[in-house]
């Protein structure tokens, strides 16, 4: 199957400019025959003075125009993408895995950020998550994190632990390189990852070149995109993944039983 990493500007607090260049995005990818498309992560307002002013609930505007675009293709697709969400009184950055036929998932995220800026101490606006989400598609299961999530090589191993063999990671910071990570995430877990991040200056004008990227099973780079916006699609084999995970000595070597009390 192929999947997508769409890499696109910050351009925090502009949520129809963004909805809208990310639907032609989403349109250029599913035209070239992409299954799963992933966005980054606050894909519509950022980091802003007042994000709840703009923020949207899972069914919203943004997850109902997705949908439409959907129906416009045959075969099973889904488009993943960054909303900071409003439910009730609360506020979530969220990610919403939408097919044609509405959200089948939302993954909240877990882990808020607190250093660095106001504007970045997630912990002041957001209420966290409270627990890992999965999605299935043509058969095979995937997992969804957000950003500092990644950061705990916990999340990819309890993923790989949950039977997952692709693995959707949005960000919104600098970068989040295949240098960085695929050791962690992929090389350890036999688990296919796509990364997202943004681009451009951020809130604060700094530049962010991103390093959007996906990587197979076995850690190798299938593709990057950096200090540019655009798509990047790989085909991808998850009926692979089961056998070199087996033989993955980063897998079963490890002593579940000291660490995981299930």
């Amino acid at each position: 199957m192929k999947i997508c990493v769409v890499q696109q500007s910050h351009n925090p607090g502009r949520v129809e400019e963004n909805l809208s260049k990310a639907l032609a995005f989403a349109k250029q990818a599913l035209d070239g025959g992409s299954e799963i498309v992933l966005f980054h992560e606050e894909l519509l307002v950022g980091y802003v003075e007042d994000p709840h002013a703009l923020a949207q609930s899972v069914n919203g505007e943004a997850t109902q125009a997705f949908e439409r675009l959907l129906r416009d293709y045959e075969g099973e697709r889904k488009i993943i993408y960054g909303l900071t969400e409003r439910c009730g009184q609360r506020y979530y950055i969220s990610a919403p895995v939408v097919s044609r036929e509405g959200v089948v998932a939302n993954y909240r995220k877990c882990h808020l950020w607190k250093q660095g800026t106001p504007l970045r101490d997630e912990t002041r606006l957001y209420t966290p998550g409270e627990g890992l989400v999965t999605f299935r598609h043509r058969g095979f299961q995937a997992g969804v994190m957000i950003c500092y999530d990644g950061d705990f090589p916990e999340m990819a191993r309890a993923y790989a632990r949950m039977g997952c063999q692709m693995l959707f990671w949005m960000n919104n910071r600098e970068s989040r390189s295949h240098d960085d990570f695929a050791q962690l995430h992929s090389r350890c877990n036999s688990l296919i990852v796509a990364t997202s991040c943004c681009c451009g200056k951020d809130e604060t004008g700094a530049w962010c070149s991103g390093k959007s990227n996906i990587v197979d099973y076995d850690a190798t780079l299938l593709g990057e995109l950096a200090d540019r916006e655009g798509i990047l699609i790989a085909e991808v084999h998850p009926e692979l993944v089961q056998a070199h995970r087996e033989e993955n000595p980063l897998f079963g070597g490890l002593r579940e039983d000291l660490f995981y009390h299930a």
